[in-house]
């Protein structure tokens, strides 16, 4: 079993004072709960928590691993917080490229509402309407009208579909006739 979910499951039945709450709060079953106890008691061979059927109390052994572990527990929470909040409220500069008609149709009316949702994200677009190569150029996303890249290390995923038209100026239909070739 997992040292750690054992842990997790001693510190929150001392701290909620009922192993059922400390099962409901890590959303785990009773049985499960009372597993991972057991085995934390079994692995340190020592009983941590006295129970009887009204109310549960920590041992002299169970009151030190709790004060030892709770740090442990604190700072292990405090970083997945830091990391998730990074996740969440990304932070520096996105670098992005697009065609220049992309950027005007679709990523300019979307830029205030991307600026409201992410404050401490600063954006430059970089238009285009060639294919440079955007790692040499620091880019972070590239948004492309085509399906893949020379380079097999760049993840490319669907964003949209584009449609493509073909026009011509009715002076040059007239001069030249209508292409039946794309050549």
């Amino acid at each position: 079993m997992d040292r750690l979910l054992q842990l997790e499951v001693f510190a929150k039945t001392a701290e909620l004072g009922s192993m059922s709450k400390a099962a409901e709060a890590l959303r785990m079953s009773n049985a499960a709960a009372s597993r991972h106890l057991s085995a934390l008691e079994e692995r340190l061979a020592v009983r941590l928590i006295e129970r009887n059927t009204r109310r549960l109390w920590l041992t002299e052994a169970g009151q030190e691993l709790l004060e030892r572990s709770s740090r442990v527990l604190g700072e292990l929470a405090e970083a997945e917080d830091i990391v998730s909040d990074r996740a969440l409220s990304p932070q520096g500069m996105l670098r992005v490229t697009s065609s220049l008609s992309f950027a005007v149709i679709y990523l300019a009316p979307m830029l205030p509402a991307f600026r409201a949702r992410y404050p401490k994200l600063n954006m430059q677009i970089t238009t285009a309407n060639r294919y440079s190569d955007f790692i040499e150029a620091g880019i972070d996303v590239a948004i492309r009208t085509r399906e893949q890249e020379p380079d097999s290390n760049i993840i490319v995923r669907r964003i949209g579909q584009m449609r493509r038209v073909l026009a011509a100026a009715p002076s040059y239909l007239a001069s030249c006739g209508e292409p039946e070739q794309p050549a």
